[in-house]
């Protein structure tokens, strides 16, 4: 993805009808890795209190997690950038019927991170 087009992408997923969520979970063995770099690219955005529970889901020890995985959630409709479009798979997760589209991709879901979005739904004042 060019630069032109991640910054369509930030533009398109920006908007309140997509109602973008981004949400994590991870094994207690990455958290402290994973919340270092949360709060690097989102200049210390606070995290959930919660760690059981979307948006930020923390696995015990044992549990059979062996990586972070972060999915971005979105309501997409004709202008689709086709950028952004090859990242999607159609959702059909249990839970999420109000999104037609995932993104499963983390390091772009990190690059959107540095650019203002944060776990949870997102705040349109922070994206830049």
């Amino acid at each position: 993805m060019t630069q032109t087009e991640f910054n369509e992408a930030v533009i398109y997923l920006s908007n309140a009808n997509r109602q973008t969520l981004i949400e994590v979970e991870l094994p207690l063995t990455s958290q402290v890795r994973f919340e270092n770099i949360y709060a690097n690219l989102t200049n210390n955005h606070p995290l959930p209190t919660i760690t059981t529970q979307a948006p930020y889901y923390v696995w015990p020890d044992g549990a059979n997690k062996w990586g972070v995985e972060l999915r971005l959630y979105f309501i997409s409709d004709a202008n689709l950038p086709n950028a952004l479009n090859v990242l999607c798979v159609n959702n059909n997760r249990h839970g999420y019927e109000q999104y037609d589209k995932r993104i499963n991709n983390n390091d772009f879901i990190y690059d959107l991170f540095s650019r203002g979005y944060v776990l949870n739904t997102q705040m349109p004042g922070r994206i830049r």
